[in-house]
């Protein structure tokens, strides 16, 4: 009977994110809050979000980002990107996610969208990487 149960959760993790019913809530802290701030009043209302949400079949944390960021090559550009979440004992430092980089926030959003099944905010500006132009990003938003 144990074996089954392991079978069950092993078929659990191996379903995309997006198929695992994890409920995304907006969460920021005591890092992304001022980012967030920031970013809101030089580029422009939902310039940069962060979810959170609980993976009930692993019974892990992740946090899903979408924002303003550097490129490898230093280009700026929207970044789509998420990072499971350390257990809240072990948080003492978060690295930065995975994900990819996109000229708009239309199309980083509808990638975090269709890969992870977040919910698609109202009234969304589309921003492009020329509205970056002239705004500060910092270094360790560099993937």
């Amino acid at each position: 009977m144990e074996n089954v149960f392991d079978l069950n959760n092993i078929k659990q993790a191996s379903k995309r994110i997006k198929d695992r019913g994890i409920h995304w809530k907006e969460s920021y802290g005591e890092k992304s809050a001022p980012l967030k701030k920031r970013f809101d009043s030089e580029i422009g209302t939902g310039a940069y979000l962060r979810w959170e949400g609980h993976d009930y079949t692993t019974d892990a944390d992740y946090f899903v980002v979408v924002g303003p960021s550097i490129t490898r090559f230093g280009k700026k550009s929207f970044f789509a990107g998420i990072k499971r979440l350390p257990p809240k004992f072990k948080r003492k430092k978060i690295y930065a996610p995975d994900g990819e980089y996109f000229p708009t926030i239309i199309s980083a959003l509808s990638h975090a969208r269709e890969k992870w099944g977040l919910p698609f905010p109202e009234n969304q500006t589309n921003f492009t990487s020329e509205d970056l132009a002239d705004v500060y990003i910092p270094r360790h938003m560099k993937a």
